[in-house]
Formats: structure tokens, sequence, C-alpha cells
């Protein structure tokens, strides 16, 4: 209960931005590339390999556009964004304008000038990818040698710098036993946990990622420590109802938006489309064109939600949607397999 009145706050804040249609918060692919070869990842690696990148004045231009746009809330991610010699650079401009940054990392490439560096700067959050606790798992995983070590000492280092942590991890086959440890470690540390058991297909619309999905048994997702963040993963929020003019709940479109690697406009990190280059033109003009198109994007004869009895388990989404089946409305088979495992689960209590 110690983040009701911060949650109340945003919840006000994120509303405002719907109704007056101006995008408080961003997320910023920096880049695609990863010295990470996680399996299960929703970046196809021929994205790694071909995909352009802003360069760093470019990124400056853009992050100032979307100051006069009224960003407030920036999350850089990728791929991993400290592949990029400019991170750092891209952290500090990022604050001179004023932004609550959040970095997504999975931790491997931050030593010590880094971690002191951005215990300077002060982000709102270093968010680490955690796939496991033992070294074998963990390695299985990111197909990386030396990673584990890696990332727990950059951990220490960023402790020891007061840098605010955050922890996320997915389900896998690979991980599935250790889930519990994860989630103690996080809460030993006093950092947030975000735990993710439903995987997305790839951008390209690959279903690989769904070859490494988990499923945890009885009550492991419920700990303590992950319980605060994540209250939606298994539990069904009762009386919830998806309203069918609003297929968009979290925003995207009207209050948040996402830009790729090149300096495209989209959505969000999952729906690669429309997508509108804003790195040689004008962001406020992508931004109107991309909020015409979401109002027109409005149930269909697809859309099933507010008709369906696993509604309360199911974590649909226009974008897992599109992903799977490239339609905004339509339920995708993950959503429903899901929901399905999630309603079975709470017959058993």
């Amino acid at each position: 209960m110690q983040n009701q009145p911060y949650d109340n706050f945003w919840q006000r804040i994120h509303q405002s931005a719907k109704v007056k249609g101006f995008p408080v918060r961003v997320m910023f692919e920096l880049t695609y590339r990863c010295n990470f070869k996680c399996k299960h990842c929703y970046v196809p690696h021929e994205y790694q390999r071909s995909y352009g990148e802003l360069k760093t004045k470019e990124i400056f231009a853009i992050l100032e556009q979307l100051k006069e746009a009224g960003c407030f809330y920036l999350g850089f991610t990728g791929g991993e964004p400290f592949m990029r010699k400019d991170a750092l650079d891209i952290f500090r401009y990022a604050k001179k304008c004023g932004f609550e940054i959040i970095i997504y990392s999975n931790g491997s490439l931050i030593d010590a000038k880094t971690a002191r560096v951005l215990g300077e700067l002060r982000p709102n959050k270093v968010d680490i990818t955690i796939p496991a606790m033992t070294k074998l798992a963990f390695e299985n995983i990111t197909g990386l040698a030396g990673s584990h070590a890696k990332v727990f000492k950059a951990i220490k280092l960023l402790r020891k710098n007061n840098v605010v942590l955050g922890f996320k991890s997915c389900v896998l086959k690979g991980n599935e036993s250790e889930i519990v440890r994860i989630q103690k470690f996080a809460g030993s540390l006093g950092a947030l946990h975000r735990l993710d058991d439903m995987l997305s297909p790839a951008l390209d619309g690959s279903k690989e990622p769904f070859r490494f999905r988990g499923i945890l048994e009885g009550d492991e997702r419920m700990e303590p420590e992950s319980v605060a963040e994540a209250p939606d993963i298994c539990l069904p929020k009762a009386g919830r109802s998806r309203v069918a003019k609003e297929l968009f709940r979290c925003g995207v479109g009207m209050s948040q938006a996402a830009i790729t690697p090149k300096g495209e406009l989209k959505m969000c990190l999952m729906i690669d489309y429309p997508k509108y280059m804003i790195r040689d033109s004008s962001f406020k003009k992508s931004w109107e064109k991309m909020k015409g198109v979401v109002k027109k994007i409005t149930p269909d004869d697809d859309y099933q939600c507010d008709k369906c009895s696993l509604e309360v388990y199911c974590k649909w989404c226009p974008g897992k949607s599109w992903l799977e089946t490239r339609q905004f409305t339509a339920c995708d088979p993950e959503s429903r397999r899901y929901a399905q495992l999630m309603k079975n689960r709470m017959a058993l209590k």
C-alpha cells in the first residue's frame, strides 16, 4: 500500500494525457543489437543484423521534440541499450531535458565506471532481466558464457552507487524451478520484480519463442516479493469488463508510443504497424497521424472479449493479437491458452 499515492499520481497523469492526447510516456528502442542470444526473444535475429540506427545527434533532436510534445517519462530499451557506445551520453541528455527515465538492460555490459555515472544521473530505475539464479540455467538461456558473473557483478556495482533497481523474469522451460529463488533474491534487495509468464511471438510474426515457454505449478507465482508488483499475473479481476469502444486501454496512440532504433514512431514495442519516420520529419505531425489511425481501430466481428467467459483471467491486448494474427481485435491462441490455464488453476484452489 505504500506505493498507492505514487500510483494514483501516475494514473491521473496518464488519464489527463489520454484526454488531451499528448505522449506522456514513450519507449525508445536505442538498438536491436544484443550480446545475449536468448531464443525466446521477440526481436528477430535479422533485426539485430540489418536494422539501421539513429546517430547520437539525431536522438538528441528527437528527445527535444518529445519534450516539446509533453512527454515526461522515457523508457530506454533494446536489444541491449549499452551495446551503443553513446548510451550514457543519451541518458545524460535525456536527464538534461527533464525526463524521468528507466533503463531496461541485461546488465552484462555495466562496469564500475558505468555504474558510477548512473549513480550520478539517478534514473528512476535500472531494470535488469534475471533469467535464472544458477550459472548453468542462466547461461543456457542467455547463450553467453560468463554472463551470469557479469550480471550479478553489475547488480552489486549499481547497488554500491545507490541506483534504484528492478528485475524482470520470463517463465521458461529452463528456469521454471528457479522462479521462487529469483523472487526471493529481488526481495532481499528491496527491489521490485516483474514476472512474465506469457511470451509473445517475434516482431516478424514467428511463433518460435513459444517453444521455450515454461509453466509454473502451484502458487510459485504468488511469492510476496512479486505480488505487489504484478497482481494481475494470476488473480482474475472480479467484475472487470473490457469496454468495447476502447480497445487500447493502455493508451497507445493517445498517451503512449514507441520509437524504433531507426527513428520510426509506432504504437508500442509489439506493434510494427503503422510506422512513421520521424528522423527527417516532425514528431508532432507523425503523432497526430498515428492518433488518427488508432481512433479508427474499433471492435469488429472478431472482437470477443466482452462476451468471453475467460475474460477475467485473460491478459489479451491488441498488441498480442496483432503479433499473432495480424489483426487488432482477434482472440489470439496464446491469450486463450493462458486464460484457460488460469481458470483451471483457480478452480483447484
